[in-house]
């Protein structure tokens, strides 16, 4: 099935500036097409635009791919929109250091220098919650993505990277 044609138009006005929010997405793209090439209920998809915080990473990689802009370019619309949250104080500085050494190269390496039940609970989730998201990394959100990176000191496009490489292992 082809993707609709409004999509095509997402990556000429990112690159001319013209999208600079995860809300200007939808000035060319209705919510419906959207919602339902995500496969959620109008809705839920309406929750989700309003707190984009709550897409998981495969939604928004597969928002991503429809529009043609790389995880990195659909997380800053949403950070240049949705940065209201108070950010997370750096506290894992053991693997800021260790993924500038190149010790760190994907999620699960971060566990290495931090202790999981320690990552839980900055993150206000379970161990096991956790221990299933390291393992199926797509399924984290986008505020716990965000969240992670600020507590370890890393760049919202740094964590996406070690995320990717926990993906494709």
């Amino acid at each position: 099935m082809d993707k609709d044609h409004r999509y095509s138009l997402i990556r000429p006005y990112y690159t001319r500036n013209e999208i600079k929010t995860f809300s200007d997405l939808f000035n060319t793209l209705t919510r419906t097409l959207v919602a339902k090439d995500l496969g959620k209920e109008k809705g839920r998809f309406k929750e989700l635009v309003d707190n984009p915080n709550e897409f998981t990473y495969s939604e928004l990689r597969k928002l991503g791919k429809n529009c043609d802009l790389d995880m990195n370019e659909i997380s800053m619309l949403i950070a240049n929109e949705h940065d209201n949250d108070r950010p997370k104080q750096f506290k894992y500085k053991d693997v800021k250091m260790m993924f500038e050494e190149g010790k760190i190269k994907s999620l699960e390496d971060i566990f290495i220098y931090v202790h999981k039940s320690t990552v839980a609970q900055d993150l206000g989730k379970k161990r096991d919650t956790l221990n299933r998201l390291i393992n199926h990394p797509d399924r984290f959100t986008f505020r716990d993505i965000r969240s992670l990176a600020e507590l370890c000191g890393l760049t919202l496009t740094e964590m996406l990277t070690l995320i990717k490489t926990q993906l494709e292992k």
